[in-house]
């Protein structure tokens, strides 16, 4: 990297760092559209998710992609699986370290890209589809940008703008364009630089615009407050729906999981005191008073993901107690084998 510019091209190797589903996908079109080296630097708890039926260690085994599982980016081993030449090309996608800059400069010699999926400055860090759902944003992006010491602050090298449509109401809504929309972009990309050197003049964030949302997790975040506005209680159960495991409340002393939620006006007004009061059931639906409004619920599970809306009895009311509301907002930390 020279000043504000980088060079890239042309590429031989390409490392992707990180895992998850879009991962897969580039691999696949990768294979299939391009003859390049494909290495993969992932962690344990990227390579035990599983996708499609298999792990993502099982995936790249079948694809006879060479990877290198490690904890930290000061393992011994990275240095010899690298062997850094100036025709690699190196993206991280999801990756579960943090990047010092010993490891930018000694591994990847300036030249280490991350993507991420919203808007730059704006929304930085994790949580991804939940976010985008609850403030109601439907913008998505494919940004590339430099990796420095911050978090998703380093110089923009490229980005592709696209709209999620209206119908999009939960996160595997989103997924479904946020996958292909990304993988197309970055193949653009490395297309542009594959069989050139090009030099690409970089945008500096602008720090007064930035903005910074930690990562969730279903298990611990999804915990329903029952006295929040109904539009906001819809909001919320659909950035939890799949393919999480829903939004947590409680019905009858035991935890369930709630899915496929929709403000309801139909029914009129109702007071915060009769929030998560089941009023009316069908054997498909669940009519649920909220704070201001209704909501309908269509999936109701407990904790084996069993179906109980035919135990359901009007007049049964969802309940969350206050230590979990409260536990809720604590943010959650993942290191590269889970959450810390």
């Amino acid at each position: 990297m020279i000043d504000n510019k980088i060079q890239i091209g042309p590429i031989d190797t390409i490392f992707l760092l990180g895992g998850g589903k879009i991962v897969s996908e580039l691999i696949q079109r990768i294979n299939d559209d391009m003859s390049k080296t494909i290495k993969v630097i992932s962690s344990p708890r990227h390579l035990k998710e599983i996708h499609n039926d298999q792990s993502f260690a099982d995936f790249l085994s079948k694809k006879n992609i060479n990877y290198l599982s490690i904890e930290s980016m000061n393992d011994s081993k990275l240095k010899n699986f690298i062997k850094h030449n100036d025709n690699n090309f190196y993206l991280s996608i999801g990756a579960a370290w943090i990047f010092k800059k010993q490891h930018i400069d000694g591994l990847f010699h300036n030249k280490l890209l991350n993507l991420h999926s919203t808007r730059l400055p704006q929304n930085r860090g994790g949580g991804g589809f939940s976010w985008q759902i609850l403030t109601k944003n439907r913008f998505g992006f494919c940004t590339i940008h430099m990796v420095d010491e911050g978090i998703d602050t380093g110089d923009i090298v490229f980005c592709n703008e696209f709209l999620y449509p209206a119908h999009c109401r939960i996160p595997s809504d989103y997924e479904k364009f946020y996958i292909p929309n990304n993988v197309n972009s970055i193949m653009k990309f490395i297309s542009l630089h594959e069989k050139k050197s090009n030099t690409i003049k970089l945008i500096k964030q602008t720090e007064y615009f930035s903005s910074y949302w930690p990562r969730l997790n279903t298990d611990l975040n999804s915990w329903i407050d029952w006295s929040i506005d109904y539009n906001h209680l819809e909001t919320f159960i659909c950035a939890f729906d799949d393919p999480y495991l829903g939004a947590k409340t409680y019905l009858n002393h035991k935890p369930v999981y709630l899915k496929k939620c929709m403000v309801n006006n139909q029914d009129g007004i109702f007071h915060s005191y009769q929030s998560g009061i089941i009023y009316r059931k069908t054997d498909k639906w669940l009519c649920v008073s909220a704070n201001g409004g209704g909501i309908i619920i269509e999936e109701v599970t407990n904790e084996k993901g069993e179906s109980i809306l035919e135990d359901i009895v009007v007049g049964d009311r969802f309940v969350t107690p206050h230590e979990k509301i409260n536990e809720s907002k604590l943010r959650v930390k993942y290191t590269s084998t889970g959450i810390k």
